[in-house]
């Protein structure tokens, strides 16, 4: 009976905590705000909503090189299939082969997130914020460019 209160007695000791003990946030985590604080933090934002532009060379990223009858290839292909598919009219709404077009999901998420904050830098001149605002307007535009082709009206 007393080794099975000691059992017990240990059980609750083990599975009771400190909530707050837990719920700290560690220090070297990034922050939205602290990638707007200086200018060399907010460039490096801007380069991640550039980082989602496509590849046009890759054989995977690009439909426009796969879906013309003038390029084939033999089995075994270089590539994955799927891709290849595309020419022989196997591509639909639900079936899509190409890799990464979800992306520009993320890729708008991440220009808005980039228009929302970049007033909060203030180690830059405002013509430099006008010229990056610009230019994330155009990625914005161009990513949902892709998502037009892809999809149709969005």
């Amino acid at each position: 009976m007393k080794r099975l209160s000691i059992i017990f007695f240990i059980s609750i000791l083990s599975f009771s905590g400190c909530k707050k003990f837990l719920d700290v946030i560690p220090d070297n985590i990034a922050t939205i705000d602290n990638a707007f604080t200086m200018r060399q933090e907010a460039i490096k934002y801007l380069v991640t909503c550039y980082s989602y532009l496509p590849y046009n060379s890759s054989l995977s990223s690009n439909p426009a090189l796969l879906a013309g009858d003038e390029f084939w290839m033999e089995r075994p292909y270089a590539t994955s299939e799927a891709p290849w598919q595309i020419a022989l009219g196997f591509m639909s709404a639900t079936n899509i082969y190409m890799d990464g077009w979800s992306s520009y999901y993320a890729a708008l998420r991440d220009c808005n997130i980039f228009l929302e904050n970049i007033h909060k830098v203030v180690d830059m001149p405002q013509s430099e914020k006008d010229m990056w605002i610009a230019e994330v307007k155009f990625l914005k535009a161009y990513y949902h460019y892709f998502l037009l082709q892809l999809y149709g009206p969005i």
